[in-house]
């Protein structure tokens, strides 16, 4: 049994580093996105020089924004599918995981009375 605890607190452990290492993935990949924008804005900011330029620059302003819109739909929803993974991950080392080992103890149940009995 103590043994089992290990093994579920290692695989909770892998699992978490796991999933905080695709969260911070995200994080970046999602800073990095908004930031080009933000920089591609500023430098067509510095360019305007006359009336049409600014004109320009307002028409491309709304569809970035459109885009921007879009981008944060769509980083919403793969942030609803990595809280979705992320559970199921969690689930399945507290529940489903325990029932594999206990498939695996099974053949090495004799290796096992024989670790217990030399104990």
């Amino acid at each position: 049994m103590n043994n089992e605890l290990f093994e579920k607190a290692n695989r909770l452990n892998e699992t978490l580093f796991n999933q905080f290492g695709k969260a911070a993935e995200m994080q970046m990949e999602a800073f990095r996105r908004y930031a080009d924008v933000a920089m591609e804005q500023a430098r067509k900011m510095a360019e305007v020089r006359d009336l049409e330029s600014l004109k320009t620059l307002t028409t491309d302003q709304a569809e970035t924004l459109k885009t921007i819109s879009e981008q944060v739909s769509a980083d919403w929803k793969a942030w609803q599918d990595y809280a979705n993974e992320t559970r199921e991950q969690l689930q399945q080392v507290f529940e489903a995981k325990p029932a594999d080992n206990t498939a695996e103890k099974t053949p090495a149940t004799g290796k096992g009375s024989n670790s217990k009995t030399a104990a």
